[in-house]
This record gives C-alpha cells, structure tokens and sequence, in this order.
C-alpha cells in the first residue's frame, strides 16, 4: 500500500494526477483535431489518421505526451499495488508500460512512415498490451481486499472482456468497411477510460 510520509504520498497524488487527466486531454485533442481537418470522420476515418497531413504534429505530439503520462502513471499503480504483488501484478504493471510505449511510439511513426508498417506494429502491441493489463490486474487482485480492491477488482475483469468484444468488432468493422472508425473509438475509449478510472483509484487510496 502507499507509504504514509508525506513526500511519497504527493509523490503519488501526482502518479494518479497523471493516469487521471492523461485519457482527458488525449480526447480533447483528438476532438479539437477532428474539428480542424476538413472532411475527417469520426465513423470512418481511425484516431490515426490525424497524424498525417494536416497539423499532423498536433495528433503526433498527442500521442507521446499520453504515453508520458501514462509511464508516470504506470510507477504509481505499481506503488499502489498490494504486496507481496505476485506474478500477475507485476506482469499487469508492465503491460501497461507496454502500452504507454506502444502509444508513444505511434506518434512517432506516423501512418505516413514507412507505409505504416512501423506504427500498425506498434498501434496492435499498444492495444494487446492495455487488455492484459486490465486481465492481469483482474487476476492478481480478485483474491485480495475485498474492501479495498474488490469493486476495482470486477471493473477490470468487466473492461478488459469489453475490450476484446470491441477489438473483434473492429476487426469485423475494417474487414467490411463498416464504420471503422467509430468501431475504433469504441475500443478506445474504453481501454483509455480504465487508465483514468485506475487513476481516480490510485488518488482515492492517498485520501485514507
């Protein structure tokens, strides 16, 4: 658990701070983004494809800043955590570093790099890396504090199945040209929505 001195327990205020407003001002960028491309849309065109063409910068600096803030976020969850953490946690903390580094990447590789090799490669890891995460800290804490972790708990078994029910939507959504873009929002924001809610967790435990 958080260690009661003061400084740690700032320290980790800014931890949560960071998860919280890091999904916050990911999505209001993107809308900000959207507004100014003439002709983009939200149903077909991926969150992506704002980071080409454009005021591309704005997309692309948007994802480094998320994954920036999402690492930070990363060191307070594994702060956080109930010891001894076990191999779930552990393995939970990292695939959401994974997925913090995967999303910083996508800015910089752009979908205009290299025919989008590079960044679908790191976009995929990104999104299989946040559904282990929310599984895997699922895994390790459903047999711990029931009054500290158990709602917690089922949250992130319950966003992580959501999660993968969106991932196959989306891949059904790009097969047949059916709203892909909004298939892709979907995910999105539920994955992004665990890294804020996981924050909200993380500030709320420095409050006791």
């Amino acid at each position: 658990m958080v260690n009661d001195d003061g400084g740690n327990m700032n320290k980790q205020r800014f931890y949560a701070i960071c998860g919280i407003f890091a999904p916050i001002i990911f999505w209001v960028m993107v809308i900000v983004e959207s507004l100014l491309r003439p002709g983009y849309s939200q149903y077909n065109n991926f969150v992506s494809d704002l980071g080409v063409g454009h005021l591309a910068i704005l997309q692309n600096i948007n994802f480094i800043v998320f994954g920036i803030l999402t690492i930070i976020f990363a060191l307070g969850l594994r702060n956080a955590l109930p010891t001894p953490m076990g191999r779930s946690l552990k393995a939970g903390v990292w695939m959401v570093i994974l997925f913090a580094v995967g999303v910083g990447l996508a800015g910089i590789f752009p979908e205009s790099y290299l025919s989008a090799n590079p960044h679908n490669i790191v976009s995929a890891t990104a999104f299989v890396a946040i559904i282990a995460a929310q599984l895997l800290i699922w895994q390790g804490l459903k047999n711990r504090d029931s009054n500290v972790w158990g709602r917690y708990a089922s949250y992130s078994l319950i966003s992580g199945l959501i999660s993968i029910i969106l991932v196959i939507v989306l891949k059904i959504a790009i097969l047949y040209g059916i709203y892909p873009g909004l298939s892709q929002r979907a995910f999105l924001i539920v994955s992004w929505a665990w890294v804020g809610i996981t924050g909200i967790k993380l500030y709320k435990l420095t409050q006791k």
